[in-house]
């Protein structure tokens, strides 16, 4: 006797949900803010749930972050040498702003850009955000 197609379909989502969740992954993609250019190879500070971590955008500006043991499921990103675009004046703002990571998977994300007139569409998958290089006395200041 062959069970009933429900139950099957059941089975198959208790089975495969562990292994769906083990393998949740985001891209983070860095853009600058006055020309649309990938930001390449620009250390991050990345705190997925309450976990922090430093990870190095590639060439093209772009991070690839398994999230399957954030807790709470949430991003917050800080540039560690640019100028963060989500903000008029130089901040440490970005500790502070939280994105959904169900949101950037369904959805995608795209951050504020206060420094130019580029803009990006959202792409599920992707939590894109726009900084750019600090001017001299933004660095004096640092």
């Amino acid at each position: 006797m062959r069970p009933p197609p429900i139950a099957v379909a059941l089975l198959s989502l208790v089975v495969l949900s562990p292994a769906q969740q083990s393998n949740r992954k985001i891209v983070l993609q860095l853009l600058n803010g006055k020309n649309g250019k990938p930001i390449r190879d620009e250390n991050i500070n990345v705190w997925l749930g309450n976990v922090q971590s430093w990870p190095t955008a590639d060439s093209q500006g772009e991070v690839m972050l398994d999230f399957s043991h954030a807790q709470p499921s949430e991003i917050r990103v800080m540039p560690n040498y640019r100028f963060d675009c989500r903000f008029k004046a130089d901040a440490m703002g970005g500790r502070s702003v939280k994105y959904s990571l169900n949101e950037i998977i369904t959805k995608g994300i795209v951050g504020e850009n206060l420094c130019g007139k580029i803009s990006a569409l959202p792409r599920p998958g992707v939590l894109t955000l726009f900084v750019r290089p600090r001017m001299f006395f933004e660095k004096w200041k640092l």
